[in-house]
């Protein structure tokens, strides 16, 4: 019996020895006095393009090195800030958010920690990612958010920028964005960027954008072209919807954008009367007044089985001879005379108008939502929470800055 248990010891020891011999492990730096390994950024290089989905391939791999391994000092220092002030997440708040990442990746249920340690991506990388963010995010509610708070003066000088710059084009776009930096070539800001070109998509830009974009994240969100600098409304004013552009260099680094919709947008005039309308529209310039009547005929039948914008836009793609669909949100300026009068004239919502008959042809028009105005007390909260959480990531982007400088940090070559 003894000799079989000194047996298993000695094997134990062999395999032990064996392991890390033939994975010689290095520190890469060192954050506070704690490390980080040439095995803690493989893991994480793991994870990164497991997630984006995107070919785990060599070059791509030494080209954003450097990056990810920013990101783990980052992840460290956010770790180490929210240990300092006693701020915790439980085991249920990082496996809600698993479970929210195996959605996002389609993924069944329990099964993302099973599949990513087949493709040698351990639980502890998972969780480490996943808790660094999320303590992240107490540190900013509890030190910034609670503490931010927007003047009526900054509110007012928004809110006039915006009535003026309305009217202008809007564009929704979302950002791949990396510093300047001074690394070497190897490292340089340009090489990451066209890299992560190399293999974006519309499908997969948000999780690249989330998994290697500096500072932060810029998804879906609006900007007015007078909002842009002109390299970056030059390149956008060019893209058709759902087109990425190249990577453009600006003053503070490189970005790739990715345009998701854009708009015309109205002229703000405060109390404005706004309808939101769908329309059937026979296209004819036949006046004949038995052909009148018999569209009048038929826009009568159809008013009998259309109650809703839902339903006549179905309408228009099965009915022969007719075409329309939804208008849009109009104001009262904007409209037909004629138009205006069958609204004016108490049109309830979800009801089909007479017929209106102009040069193009005969309309009929149907109201989608109860008739509003403009409220510039509505557009002055949402201007106030804008500029309330443009602050709050400015923010939040200074403290790591002032946690970096304030730490001891020793970075090793690569």
């Amino acid at each position: 019996m003894k000799e079989k248990i000194n047996y298993l010891l000695l094997l134990f020891i062999f395999i032990i020895h064996n392991n890390l011999y033939a994975t010689k492990i290095q520190i890469l730096a060192k954050v506070n006095n704690q490390i980080i390994t040439n095995i803690d950024l493989e893991y994480r290089l793991n994870l990164a393009i497991e997630i984006a989905n995107i070919p785990n391939e060599v070059k791509f791999r030494k080209q954003i090195k450097q990056q990810i391994l920013n990101l783990l000092i980052d992840e460290k220092l956010k770790i180490q800030e929210a240990e300092k002030y006693g701020i915790l997440i439980s085991s249920e708040e990082v496996y809600s958010e698993i479970s929210r990442l195996e959605q996002r990746l389609k993924l069944s249920e329990d099964s993302l920690v099973k599949n990513f340690k087949k493709k040698n991506i351990p639980e502890i990388a998972i969780y480490n990612q996943i808790r660094g963010q999320l303590l992240w995010n107490k540190i900013i509610s509890y030190r910034i958010a609670n503490n931010i708070s927007i003047s009526n003066k900054q509110t007012e000088e928004a809110l006039q920028n915006f009535i003026k710059s309305s009217g202008e084009v809007e564009y929704n776009i979302s950002e791949i964005f990396i510093n300047s930096t001074s690394d070497n070539l190897e490292n340089s800001s340009e090489d990451k960027i066209y890299s992560i070109y190399d293999k974006v998509n519309v499908s997969n830009f948000t999780i690249l954008a989330q998994q290697f974009s500096d500072g932060a994240l810029n998804i879906d969100n609006w900007y007015r072209e007078s909002a842009l600098s002109p390299e970056i409304i030059t390149t956008i004013e060019n893209l058709r919807i759902g087109d990425i552009s190249k990577p453009i260099q600006t003053n503070s680094g490189l970005h790739i954008y990715l345009l998701n919709d854009k708009r015309k947008t109205k002229k703000i005039i405060e109390n404005e009367t706004l309808y939101n309308l769908s329309q059937i529209f026979f296209k004819t310039t036949d006046v004949d007044k038995n052909k009148i009547q018999d569209i009048k005929n038929r826009i009568s039948n159809l008013r009998e089985n259309i109650k809703s914008c839902f339903k006549l836009e179905e309408a228009v793609t099965k009915e022969a001879n007719i075409s329309g669909g939804s208008l849009g949100l109009l104001s009262s300026g904007s409209l037909d005379k004629r138009f205006l009068e069958v609204l004016e004239d108490n049109l309830q919502v979800g009801q089909l108008s007479k017929a209106i008959i102009t040069t193009e042809g005969i309309h009929s028009i149907m109201l989608c939502e109860a008739e509003k105005t403009v409220d510039l007390d509505e557009i002055r909260k949402n201007i106030q929470q804008k500029l309330r959480i443009e602050k709050i990531n400015n923010a939040a982007n200074l403290l790591l800055n002032s946690i970096k400088q304030r730490a001891l940090i020793e970075i090793n070559s690569i």
